[in-house]
């Protein structure tokens, strides 16, 4: 008995997408095990040019003020991924501190990224409440500040970074999550990255 023409039709059309079914399954598996991310946090200090000054009359004293910041990843990388996958998404959150004693502070951050990865990796930033490096657990965002890849952000905020906060209050802490997504795109394959982001303090 022949083959109806609308079955004959079906199975030759799953026998042409076959091989892309394969090169993209193929793809996805060579992605996951060498696609790499290392991501670091510096903090940088703009304090230069800070005065504070007390007293009255015709004695006054003045001396330098200071601004300080820091965060609770202890030194650790944000992220040191080796087997990132398509499709994947990570996060990480952290917890900023102002130390210093000059007030109004405003709070920014800028990223420095190296490595072909960059473009292909969608990077958001939040702040909120809740969380910490340990986990994410809890957060709850109640502004974006960045949604946009990798290689944009580094490109934008060489020159102008992002305003994130004002700072009013010593020992202030605020929380940010940070989240990557690699593309799942077959040029992602056999990439690498690396970024640091920037932490910055300057009197406003």
């Amino acid at each position: 008995m022949s083959t109806p023409l609308a079955v004959y039709e079906a199975e030759t059309k799953r026998e042409r997408d076959r091989p892309s079914i394969i090169a993209r399954s193929t793809a996805r598996a060579l992605a996951a095990a060498i696609s790499a991310l290392l991501v670091t946090t510096v903090v940088i200090d703009r304090s230069e040019a800070a005065i504070s000054v007390d007293g009255t009359g015709s004695t006054t004293a003045i001396s330098s003020g200071q601004i300080s910041l820091s965060d609770d990843d202890a030194g650790r990388s944000l992220f040191s991924l080796e087997d990132m996958g398509p499709g994947q998404v990570v996060e990480r959150c952290l917890m900023v501190t102002y130390d210093g004693t000059i007030l109004p502070t405003d709070l920014s951050i800028r990223s420095a990224s190296q490595g072909p990865l960059a473009r292909w990796l969608r990077l958001t930033i939040e702040s909120g409440e809740g969380g910490d490096f340990e986990s994410c657990k809890g957060f709850v965002a109640d502004e974006l500040h960045f949604d946009g890849d990798l290689a944009t952000m580094s490109a934008t905020t060489a020159s102008d970074p992002i305003h994130l906060a004002r700072i009013l209050e010593m020992g202030e802490t605020h929380s940010f999550r940070f989240r990557f997504e690699l593309a799942d795109e077959q040029e992602a394959l056999g990439l690498e990255s690396t970024a640091d982001f920037l932490w910055e303090a300057s009197p406003s």
